[in-house]
């Protein structure tokens, strides 16, 4: 007795899709690196899954392209955009991602201002009650 099913003629067994790994409903925030852009953009994290994500903010990602996405402690991932679609994407990692170091913050110190032209010094606001806000003989 074989265990091997005959099927009609024109038809091919397929496997089933593999099934994906659990996502996680959560809230983070994270930056995008685009190959095509200078600088990086920040998008909302809704799921989170060890293989992939989706995330938020997404209308200028392109389907197929290969971006560098950083969540929280988990930094330069790369990913590859699989959808977007009603301004999310969904993005599937080249290597496993660990959820905790993704869900972690990460305290990143502001940069500091490097243009020779701009001090901060000279920048006094000029309208509203803040800049009266440094005068101490005022009504």
């Amino acid at each position: 007795m074989s265990d091997e099913v005959q099927l009609p003629e024109g038809l091919k067994a397929v496997s089933a899709p593999a099934k994906r790994a659990p996502r996680l409903n959560v809230m983070l925030m994270a930056t995008v690196q685009q190959a095509r852009r200078t600088g990086p953009t920040t998008h909302r994290v809704r799921d989170l899954a060890t293989r992939g994500a989706r995330i938020d903010k997404a209308e200028k990602l392109r389907v197929g392209e290969t971006i560098q996405i950083s969540i929280g402690a988990a930094q330069a991932i790369a990913a590859t955009v699989n959808w977007v679609r009603q301004g999310s994407a969904g993005l599937s990692f080249e290597d496993a991602v660990d959820i905790n170091a993704a869900r972690k913050r990460v305290a990143v110190p502001p940069k500091p201002i490097s243009s020779p032209k701009l001090k901060v010094e000279s920048i006094v606001p000029t309208a509203g009650w803040y800049s009266e806000l440094k005068d101490p003989y005022r009504h």
